[in-house]
């Protein structure tokens, strides 16, 4: 252990000491003004753990502390405390699994919107228990406990939410989210299994939550649903993670100190337009410092930005590196029967069919050149061999197994990978984290320094060796083409689609990228390309298929199709390339 890494132990150890001792000296002012800040951080730092990352804004925080409570109001008279906490978390748990599976494939204000019902659904229906079942509103509570003891409790707490937010953080479930948060589907086709991922992180999230309501219900004698689920509470959490930065593991940290003291201000001073104000203090950190205090440090101190784009890995190097493309001989020692097979595969909009009846075969190590004119459906195949959208007829078949009902990320994981015609980057990651989230979801992944060796590798083989640890969003248009196929390439596939990744290249660059996509066939790799550079489509492809309003209209070598006069009429003769 080093002798920074041992100071910052000490610094630690200190620090919890000292916080631990507070109810030794405190008064009882200042005792529950120490609860309301460890609690606050509790509730804030697990709400920054799943929405910071994913961005789904969520307006649930007081359903899980009331379920907390209410479990600790219920069960307190019969069962021993740390029974109590063990049951309400379990609950809270069970809960976020049921409420995430159908709410969590939602996204933006209808994410928020049902997120802030479920505390008044839930605080309507224990009412309704309390009232037709119980024959009471409210129960009293008379936990065998002190305020000291909630005090400790919550300190405890406070740290497992520090600890298992940085855990999370340096794994690859925090990738997962990270990437999710910022492009859902370009995570789908990492291979990331976006439901699984979103759902765990809710359910860790709503654990802690629940607990923390569980561990605060004795602060309270009387306890009805009003009290237990309060709105108030999520609206105040949202705004300490918001003021602090949702998107760090301590920004929350910083919301809650001085946001805790403001509302305790404003609710001793001005309790009858305390939501007023509330709301206020909401609509100025929403416009004044959208990122939070670390977004705003991050913008003025360079190393904070830097730091913050590089989460290291958390396993060790493995002691023998795989290769840039791990497969590579494993595919060109392959049989002749083809990789990719589509059969008769329709897709439609309304009224408007984009792909209509199309078959055709891939066979193993050639470059498929997909052409037609604009419009003519080239990228709804695309989307249909790599799961982003589902086929209404037909059969798609990847190493003759059927992959046509699949999710895109089990496609990606089968070993089919993807650019995008409009290029798709994780602006506020480094190109080294575009290029891990690539590897790390499909079969056993690569994780740790290894992945980073692999990723700079990949980076270095598309002419970004340099750039590893630059934000993709201060890439140029050209150099994010670039990451986009590195990315792509981490998934080690045995597809490789290409949607208009030569597009925009000047000459020079042209002749570069041809000289690429030439090597990756050479290497083993299956290409379909899309393209409308008719001298790449000539240089590249060992075979064509044409099509029209999204029907197939040729298929064959690139110098009978663009010769046949169909394609011509259709084609070259109507489109502007």
């Amino acid at each position: 252990m080093t002798s920074r890494s041992l100071a910052s132990t000490a610094a630690a150890i200190v620090l919890v000491a000292a916080l631990a001792s507070v109810p030794l000296f405190a008064s009882g002012y200042h005792l529950a003004l120490g609860i309301s800040l460890l609690y606050f951080t509790v509730l804030a730092t697990a709400w920054a753990m799943f929405s910071g990352p994913t961005h789904y804004i969520s307006l649930a925080t007081a359903a899980f502390f009331g379920i907390g409570a209410y479990t600790t109001a219920v069960l307190t008279d019969f069962l021993p405390w740390p029974v109590v906490i063990l049951a309400a978390m379990v609950v809270g748990i069970l809960i976020a699994l049921v409420v995430g599976l159908s709410t969590l494939r939602l996204s933006g204000i209808y994410f928020v919107i049902f997120s802030f019902g479920l505390a008044e659904l839930i605080r309507q229906i224990v009412t309704w228990y309390e009232v037709n079942i119980a024959g009471s509103i409210g129960r009293y509570i008379f936990a065998d406990t002190t305020t000291e003891g909630i005090y400790w409790r919550l300190l405890a707490l406070a740290g497992m939410v520090l600890g298992a937010g940085w855990l999370i953080r340096h794994s690859r479930l925090g990738l997962a989210v990270r990437v999710i948060g910022q492009d859902e589907m370009v995570a789908r086709h990492c291979g990331i299994d976006t439901t699984r991922a979103k759902l765990v992180l809710f359910a860790v999230s709503a654990a802690f939550m629940t607990v923390t309501g569980a561990v605060m219900a004795p602060r309270w004698t009387y306890l009805d649903p009003m009290i237990a689920f309060s709105p108030v509470v999520s609206f105040e959490v949202v705004i300490m993670a918001l003021f602090g930065g949702a998107g760090t593991l301590f920004g929350p940290l910083l919301g809650v100190i001085p946001l805790v003291l403001l509302f305790d201000v404003l609710g001793a001073y001005f309790p009858n337009y305390f939501s007023i104000l509330l709301g206020l203090v909401f609509i100025l950190i929403v416009y004044a410092l959208p990122r939070g205090v670390v977004g705003l440090l991050q913008q003025r101190l360079p190393a904070l930005r830097r730091a913050a784009l590089q989460v290291k890995m958390s396993a060790p190097a493995e002691t023998v590196m795989r290769p840039v493309w791990p497969r590579a001989a494993e595919r060109m020692a392959a049989g002749d029967a083809p990789v990719l097979q589509l059969a008769n595969v329709r897709k439609s909009f309304g009224g408007l069919v984009a792909v209509d009846d199309l078959s055709f075969d891939l066979k193993r190590g050639e470059i498929l050149g997909l052409i037609g004119p604009n419009g003519s459906g080239k990228t709804t195949a695309l989307n249909l061999i790599s799961g982003a959208i589902l086929p209404d007829a037909g059969e798609i078949s990847l190493e003759g197994r059927p992959i046509t009902l699949l999710p895109a990320h089990r496609i990606a994981q089968r070993g089919v990978a993807r650019t995008f015609q409009l290029v798709r980057v994780l602006g506020e990651s480094s190109c080294r984290e575009n290029v891990i989230a690539g590897m790390a979801f499909h079969g056993p992944g690569l994780w740790g320094a290894a992945a980073d060796a692999r990723a700079d590798a990949l980076l270095a083989r598309v002419g970004l060796g340099d750039k590893a640890d630059t934000p993709a969003g201060q890439l140029t248009y050209i150099d994010q083409k670039r990451l986009e196929l590195a990315r792509a390439l981490a998934l080690d596939p045995d597809v490789l689609l290409l949607d208009e990744w030569l597009a925009g290249l000047n000459p020079s660059e042209l002749q570069v990228g041809i000289a690429l996509v030439r090597m990756l066939r050479e290497e083993g790799l299956t290409i379909i390309i899309v393209e409308h550079v008719m001298d790449a489509i000539r240089s590249l492809c060992d075979r064509c298929v044409v099509m029209n309003t999204g029907r197939k209209i040729a298929e064959g070598p690139p110098s009978a199709v663009l010769a046949d006069r169909e394609v011509i009429r259709a084609y070259l003769g109507d489109a502007d390339d």
